[in-house]
């Protein structure tokens, strides 16, 4: 997408966002209204007025399903704040910022690559995952430099992730949730993360239900019951050296879930499918970037020094008048 074209969609998203008579930044309103819980959210998300920037059909506003597996557009961030990611590749506590998680999503990994595409297995997401610091709706939306600082660090993430499965990282490498998850099913922290994963696939209960788990190979088959050929489809696209790291959102007008998340793919260029409903974060990142640069002010020019009016001279005592010599000098 061109950097006009990218800038006018944000300046769209921004004009939804700023014409809603709630104001303050996406971080203060998180915090303030988002629920840890599965209770109802329809009154907030309405009075608060995000029907005017979340506009997708995919939404489901209030949690629907089984307690303690409901399903919601708050789904993912329960799961994650709640330490109940199914699928976690790695997990970053910072003192500072907080906890954040990368894993593979459950639904359909890489469904938007469209079919017969090789790299559905390499999707993985970032989000936050603790009530610490920082956090956004959506990285498209108005975020303060705080909340765009956050959105390059967790760009940063998905690079880890990506080497730590590339290398097939032990998994004491990739944090206390996955090193923890792996101790509650017996596997030893040395396994490496690739065949953690296959195991976590393969032990993911209730696959066909919602959100459930497919995973579709280079031939649109659901590979996701036949652990070997999981394991072969990750050892494939985590070796190819030709595949590489593209980060993406898609916009309000298409998220399913409430809380921004970064897309990550190994590929080697985004298919025209994908261009449709997803843009590049380098692209969103450099815009906000100038947009700050640009919003910097420029600073007051310095007073002119007062000249001191009882700094007088005698003009060689020839009888002349006495006349005021500015002694400050000037560039």
């Amino acid at each position: 997408m061109g950097a006009s074209k990218l800038s006018e969609q944000m300046g769209d998203v921004a004009g939804r966002w700023n014409s809603r008579d709630v104001k303050g930044s996406q971080t203060e309103l998180f915090w303030e209204i988002v629920p840890d819980d599965e209770s109802a959210f329809e009154q907030s998300f309405k009075e608060y007025q995000l029907d005017y920037v979340f506009t997708s059909d995919k939404l489901v506003l209030n949690p629907v399903g089984p307690p303690g597996k409901k399903y919601n557009l708050l789904h993912l961030w329960r799961d994650a704040v709640n330490g109940k990611t199914a699928l976690p590749v790695l997990e970053v506590v910072d003192p500072v910022r907080g906890v954040y998680r990368v894993m593979v999503p459950l639904g359909e990994p890489g469904v938007h690559l469209g079919e017969n595409h090789g790299s559905k297995g390499t999707h993985l997401i970032v989000i936050k995952a603790s009530r610490d610091g920082v956090v956004t709706f959506n990285d498209l939306l108005p975020t303060t430099e705080a909340e765009t600082n956050d959105f390059e660090f967790r760009m940063g993430l998905l690079d880890k992730a990506y080497d730590l499965l590339k290398r097939n990282a032990p998994l004491e490498e990739c944090g206390p949730m996955v090193v923890n998850k792996a101790k509650d099913m017996g596997v030893e922290s040395r396994v490496g993360i690739r065949q953690f994963l296959v195991n976590m696939i393969d032990h993911l209960p209730d696959k066909d239900g919602r959100p459930g788990f497919t995973l579709r190979d280079e031939h649109n088959m659901d590979i996701a019951e036949d652990s070997t050929k999981v394991a072969q489809m990750l050892k494939r696209v985590f070796t190819n050296e030709s595949l590489k790291v593209f980060k993406a959102i898609q916009p309000p007008s298409e998220n399913s879930q409430l809380i921004a998340h970064i897309h990550g793919f190994l590929l080697t260029e985004m298919p025209e499918c994908l261009k449709e409903t997803y843009i590049n974060c380098e692209e969103i990142l450099a815009v906000k970037r100038k947009h700050q640069e640009l919003m910097v002010p420029t600073p007051e020019p310095e007073p002119e020094p007062q000249v001191d009016v009882s700094e007088e001279e005698d003009n060689g005592g020839d009888g002349t008048a006495l006349q005021r010599t500015n002694t400050v000098q000037r560039t």
